[in-house]
Parts: C-alpha cells; structure tokens; sequence
C-alpha cells in the first residue's frame, strides 16, 4: 500500500533468510514491504517465503500491495539465523550485524503472524537489538550490559523461527 504519509515512501524489498551454516545462499526469500511499519507479503494470512529469488518481482505483482518502488533483484533484509544463534552462543564481535539484522527480521515477521510474543521473550529480542544498534560486542553484552542471558536468547530466536515457520507459506 502507498503510504498515508506522503513525505515516506513505501519500497518491496527482498528478504533473505539463512538456516544452513554450511551453505553460503540462503535458503528462503521474502518481501517486506518497506513503509512506515515493515510488513511481509502474506497469502491467505500466511508469510509468503520462496526459494528462487528470481520470482521476487512476479509475487510483488501478483499479490503485493501497491508501492512507490519495487527494489528486490538483491536482499535489502537478511535475517541469518545461523549466524545469529552462533554469535550469540559463542559471543566475540558481530562484524556482520547478523543478530541485529536477524532479530529485526524475526521481530518484523512475527508481527505479521499474530502470534502473541511473551514479554520475556520480546523484552529479551528489543533489548539486544537496542544494544547492537551501537555495539557489535556480545561478549561484552553478556558479561557487563546486559540482563538477558545467551541462553534465553537463543530461545527467543528459536521460539521465533519455530512461529514463523508454522505461520508461513512456502511458494
């Protein structure tokens, strides 16, 4: 949908999500569509997630919202769960921004599914995406900042891709 708010443009973009630590593409793709909330495409209520990122631009067409821009030839989102549920579990340096990347993601779609979320769990996801908007150093989270453990992260993150999965459709 255009935006109600002229002055913000509303973009599809691509999704890209990673599962495999082995493998160097992603899995799965979606579309988001860029406004002044993130919204994926849904079909018939479910997450729209696809494995050839070539029919990106056709599903925006056929069952997207109107937007001002259609940019989806190369992942805009990437949620990497592999590499999310590595750093958070072993720490050091997010150089790649994957856990913020990854729980923005993850947060942005299980918006979408209606799932209710536990606050634990979402205090959890917003409290470490608000740190890694300033600071890519989870080992330094873990040991002075933060109040949620590596642990009961990698449940929220778990617990997110699990409500995803079963609220989604794969086209």
């Amino acid at each position: 949908m255009v935006s109600p708010n002229p002055s913000i443009e509303t973009y599809w973009r691509l999704l890209a999500i990673g599962l495999d630590p082995d493998r160097s593409a992603p899995e799965l793709y979606g579309l988001i569509l860029e406004g002044e909330t993130d919204v994926p495409l849904m079909i018939d209520g479910r997450i729209a997630l696809f494995t050839d990122r070539t029919r990106a631009d056709a599903l925006v067409r056929q069952y997207g919202a109107p937007a001002d821009k259609i940019d989806v030839e190369q992942p805009f989102f990437w949620c990497d769960v592999a590499q999310a549920l590595y750093v958070l579990s072993a720490g050091g340096i997010d150089t790649d921004a994957a856990v913020l990347d990854t729980v923005n993601a993850l947060l942005t779609l299980i918006a979408a599914t209606g799932i209710k979320l536990v606050d634990s769990r979402r205090r959890a996801l917003h409290d470490i995406a608000n740190y890694c908007t300033t600071s890519k150093d989870l080992t330094k989270y873990f040991e002075e900042v933060g109040d949620h453990s590596s642990r009961e992260l990698i449940d929220a993150v778990l617990w997110c891709v699990g409500a995803v999965t079963v609220k989604s459709r794969i086209i």
